[in-house]
């Protein structure tokens, strides 16, 4: 089967399932470009959220991403030249998500800073490095006088004072391992990783790179950050 590159955008679940029982291979302007593969122990390009994040796979430029990227359908994040696709979340995750949002967007007020929610583009570069480029969408983030890092586009180019992930069964090692690491090398200042599983967040303060404090806060404990010393969730 030969599809376009505008049909994977606009339909790629829809060919990952179908390279399960017969090549599919992409082309981009009459010319073949690639092929989608299924999992057969083989390295693939992109993998479903649920795939085994410690895998290296092939990787992807930056502009070949924000082509595939630009009109897709999907959700994707792209970091360290490896693209993974977001799966819908669990109404407990989307819970977490909103009572967070509603807590910091409370305490945001009269403030020069705004918290906002996925999907929400954000483009980080490691230790401020242009050829390491990378696209993530945290759960939820604090942005500070965003307007002047909006580009023509009214996209968002800066760096979050603060991000939070809440962890999905299929994204954990990537929240945990992967993501720590970005975050903790583009220059945000704080991160939280909150399981709703085991009622816990985790709390990490960043400053030239390198983590100068952690938190850890359970089940019944009021959640404080390191940044905004008078904001607290209640777990």
């Amino acid at each position: 089967m030969k599809i376009t590159s505008t049909e994977v955008k606009n339909s790629f679940g829809k060919y990952l399932r179908l390279c399960h029982s017969e090549p599919v291979y992409i082309t981009k302007n009459g010319k073949t470009i690639a092929q989608l593969l299924s999992y057969t122990g083989k390295q693939n390009l992109v993998e479903e959220p649920s795939g085994a994040y410690n895998l290296r796979r092939n990787l992807m430029t930056y502009k070949e991403f924000t082509e595939m990227n630009e009109d897709a359908k999907e959700r994707y994040e792209f970091i360290d030249g490896e693209v993974y696709m977001l799966s819908a979340p669990s109404v407990y995750h989307q819970r977490m998500v909103s009572r967070l949002h509603i807590a910091l967007d409370r305490y945001l007020q009269g403030k020069s800073c705004d918290a906002f929610v996925s999907p929400f583009d954000v483009t980080l570069l490691r230790k401020g490095d242009a050829n390491r480029t990378n696209v993530v969408q945290p759960d939820l983030l604090v942005i500070c006088d965003w307007e002047k890092d909006v580009n023509e586009n009214e996209r968002y180019m800066g760096i979050p004072r603060l991000v939070i992930e809440v962890l999905s069964p299929g994204n954990t090692v990537k929240e945990m391992i992967t993501k720590l690491d970005l975050y903790r090398d583009s220059g945000i200042e704080e991160y939280w990783i909150v399981d709703t599983k085991r009622l816990q967040v985790v709390v990490y303060q960043f400053e030239n790179y390198e983590i100068t404090g952690t938190k850890i806060f359970k089940e019944n404990e009021s959640c404080r950050s390191f940044i905004y010393k008078e904001f607290e969730f209640e777990l």
